[in-house]
């Protein structure tokens, strides 16, 4: 968890370019400083007593006064009330919903609920704020006083603190209008307490995280490979990479990548990257396991034929089951239409978990008729159960024994884009290396366990909709996870942190939705490679849901690794753009329009999501925040409904590929069914 009141001065650089001031129409000024010693000692001064007001603050709508209601009980014939005073008294209330306060070196910044700005020097001297609005700061000692003043009127803000509260005093004053004052009263953001230990360790930033190397689904790496990092510490200054605990090369330059020579042939290896400071002090590590094969628990009725029992007619069946690395074999059943014939539960060492592997096993069946059907049961130490079945009409017939069940994750839509069921394993053509493959199953979302990530933009200016965010966000995970369904909670700002491992836990990710506080820049391609490497090898159907309001400004990773991940995991990606650069940013109560990144910056930016988007069969959703109708609450619950109706129509089709283990499973997949269309197709293979 972080701390309410952090360090602002070690990363207002980061978050407040130099470009700002140009913005802010500061820079004809020149540099903010003080012009002596003196003048330096009493910004220093003024910053120590100044930080008991710094930080995020979300107004109280119980204790406060609403400046809208205060000007229609004013003593005045509405005649003769000045529309100013009305705008004015409407655009405060519009913007008094939150404030941020932090220093800026010897300048102090507020940013208010619109997502704007006002940076005032604290050597107490006037600045123009632009549209002919001037502005200084009055007092730092007791008590924080702006005074900002038009042609036309005249604005000072107090704040002070009161029980743990920020109170915000304003005096309005216009011309040949009575005085207007209200009181605004501030909390910080709620931040639920920190239950144990793993929790908080959980919230930590990771160092450094290894980014798997390219490669097809199911292919082996082998030979000089390409291993690139995602840096999260910004510390790190040297990363040292091993194989199998072998030092093989020490990078001291970013963007901390090496190629790393792998055993030929392939075998699984253990890579590390462990990461110092400039000092050579250890960070932190990471590592991965490369080559690692795992299999889908599946079973497979791969040989009948004739055979005798005790001189009279049988059918012998051989089987085989596909076991993953981590499963435990307890039983295996053999069926006659209905009736249990044979069963088997000793499997010897095979039986136990290890490694990913498939047991033979078989059964002899007496007294078959060609019209009776075999059902093969294997049933797992955790409960877990697959089958396969077969007629005996047609007599013998044979197949392979160790074939790869291959798992794809689809998504089918009607010609107006939206996402149906009631399909059935004919309504799919697949087709591997030019050769017909026939579909084995088609599993429905409530068959297959979903593992959801959900990452979510903690920078500053996600102020104005946390609180509201927050609420929807958990309607959100309440609605989309059923029995069996897992999900994670990531949050970036300048930074990253996993808030919430893996869980089934709801009440705890509600809980680790509340540890968020809004607080820093905006680290969205570190977001995203960060949240598509928690996957892993987690089984399941997957989907990740990022809420972000803009352009990237602190990422230490290039845009394409995020990009080229996203799209060789193939995952459904939903990105959630909030947009506050709406009309109504600037306005004649002085405050000046604040973005730290250009358009054409954020127009790129959604391009690239819209991209992203696009090439892994999820959505890009643009939400303007001040849009008149309806409002933005009611438009990101009705995107998350979307989101949720999607994951609700999501299949899983299987099929028997004919490829050995370690070589390539690519087939083309359509959809046969007119008037329908295969939006994504995900191989439902983990990453190592």
């Amino acid at each position: 968890m972080r701390a309410t009141v952090p360090v602002w001065a070690d990363f207002a650089r980061a978050i407040v370019p130099a470009s700002l001031a140009l913005a802010l129409g500061l820079a004809a000024q020149g540099p903010i400083r003080a012009q002596d010693d003196s003048d330096e000692a009493t910004a220093a001064a003024t910053q120590a007593r100044l930080t008991g007001l710094l930080g995020p603050w979300i107004r109280n709508d119980e204790l406060s006064d609403d400046p809208v209601l205060k000007v229609q009980g004013m003593r005045v014939a509405p005649k003769r009330r000045s529309p100013t005073v009305h705008e004015l008294a409407q655009a405060l209330a519009d913007r008094y919903g939150t404030v941020m306060i932090r220093i800026l070196e010897d300048a102090l910044a507020l940013l208010d609920d619109r997502g704007a700005a006002r940076v005032l020097a604290l050597n107490g001297r006037q600045y123009p704020l632009g549209r002919g609005v001037k502005g200084r700061i009055l007092d730092t000692d007791e008590t924080l006083t702006i005074e900002m003043v038009a042609s036309d009127w005249q604005r000072s803000d107090t704040f002070f603190l009161l029980n743990d509260r920020l109170v915000r005093m304003t005096d309005l004053k216009v011309r040949s209008q009575p005085r207007l004052e209200f009181s605004t009263v501030y909390d910080r953001p709620e931040v639920a307490p920190v239950s144990d230990s793993t929790a908080a360790d959980a919230a930590q930033p990771s160092a450094i995280r290894i980014v798997p190397p390219e490669r097809r689904v199911g292919e082996l790496l082998s030979g000089r490979v390409e291993i690139q990092t995602l840096i999260v510490d910004p510390r790190v200054g040297e990363v040292e990479f091993l194989l199998d605990g072998k030092r093989t090369r020490r990078v001291r330059s970013r963007p901390f990548t090496a190629r790393i020579g792998l055993a030929d042939p392939p075998r699984e290896q253990r890579l590390e990257a462990l990461a110092y400071d400039r000092k050579n002090e250890y960070i932190g590590r990471d590592e991965i396991l490369l080559n690692q094969i795992d299999r889908p628990f599946a079973v497979h009725i791969a040989e009948i034929h004739s055979a005798q029992a005790n001189g009279d007619p049988a059918i012998r069946v051989a089987a085989s089951v596909s076991l993953p690395r981590a499963a435990t074999l307890e039983r295996v059943e053999f069926y006659r239409s209905e009736n249990l014939v044979s069963a088997t539960h000793t499997f010897g060492e095979d039986g136990a978990p290890g490694v990913a592997r498939t047991i033979p096993v078989e059964a002899l069946i007496e007294d078959g008729r060609p019209d009776d059907f075999i059902r093969v049961v294997a049933k797992l130490a955790d409960g877990r159960e697959r089958e396969d079945a077969a007629l005996l009409q047609g007599a013998d017939y044979r197949s392979e024994i160790d074939v790869q069940l291959a798992q794809f994750q689809v998504l089918v839509t009607d010609r107006d884009g939206n996402p149906v069921s009631g399909l059935s394993p004919e309504d799919f053509e697949i087709r591997e290396n030019g050769r017909k493959r026939a579909a084995v199953a088609l599993h429905t979302a409530y068959d297959v366990p979903l593992v959801l990530g959900l990452a979510i933009d903690s920078s500053d200016s996600m102020l104005s909709t946390w609180r509201r965010l927050k609420h929807i966000a958990r309607g959100f995970l309440e609605a989309a996870l059923g029995p069996g369904d897992r999900s994670f909670l990531v949050d970036f700002d300048d930074t990253v942190r996993l808030v919430q491992p893996l869980t089934a836990d709801q009440p705890l990710l509600h809980g680790r939705l509340d540890h968020l506080i809004p607080l820093g820049g905006t680290a969205l391609n570190d977001g995203l490679l960060f949240s598509l490497l928690q996957y892993r090898r987690e089984p399941g159907r997957r989907a990740l849901v990022v809420v972000t309001d803009g352009a990237d400004q602190h990422s230490r990773s290039q845009p394409e690794q995020s990009a080229d991940l996203a799209e060789r995991l193939g995952l459904p990606i939903y990105f959630i753009e909030l947009d506050a650069s709406g009309p109504g940013t600037g306005n004649s109560s002085g405050v000046v329009a604040f973005n730290v990144t250009s358009t054409l910056k954020r127009q790129r930016a959604r391009k690239r999501l819209s991209r992203i988007s696009e090439q892994t069969g999820g959505r890009l959703f643009h939400i303007e925040l001040y849009a008149a109708t309806p409002r933005w609450t009611d438009r990101i619950e009705q995107v998350f409904d979307q989101i949720e109706e999607d994951l609700r129509h999501q299949h899983v089709l299987t099929y028997y590929s004919d490829q050995p283990p370690g070589t390539p499973v690519e087939p083309e997949i359509r959809v046969t069914r007119r008037g329908l269309k295969l939006r994504s197709a995900v191989a439902l293979q983990g990453i190592e």
